[in-house]
């Protein structure tokens, strides 16, 4: 179980540092300030790993889900106090949007597992590993 959770990390921090190289990139050449995409990026990385995680559990994936969305906000919320030291009401919001992403991302992993069709190209990792 605990192999599940490092794969599915990992696919977390790796879609988070490609897609934060990318839109850093779009904002040095293109100069335009993309703060709607900044928060999208989160939540699409967690959905990506709870759907990942969501297809290697057998049963209660919300719970999986939220052990896994939980762990990343902890990460984060130290990360955030560390380096921003500011803590308001919108993190907050972002907080719990991630963790109902998270939820909704491992029920869609296991639904996908019952299933056994494709949502994305690169969700089916298990030929990969």
């Amino acid at each position: 179980m605990l192999k599940n959770y490092f794969k599915s990390y990992l696919y977390l921090f790796s879609l988070l540092l490609i897609l934060t190289i990318f839109i850093s990139l779009l904002n040095y050449l293109f100069e335009k300030n993309f703060t709607i995409i900044k928060l999208i990026i989160p939540a699409i990385s967690i959905l990506v790993a709870s759907i990942i995680l969501g297809k290697k559990v057998k049963e209660k994936a919300y719970l999986e889900g939220l052990k896994f969305s939980l762990f990343f906000i902890i990460i984060a919320i130290i990360f955030n106090l560390i380096f921003i030291k500011s803590f308001n009401y919108k993190t907050i919001i972002m907080y719990f949007l991630l963790v109902i992403t998270s939820l909704i991302g491992s029920m869609i992993g296991i639904n996908l597992k019952k299933n056994n069709s494709w949502l994305f190209f690169f969700i089916r990792h298990d030929e990969l590993w």
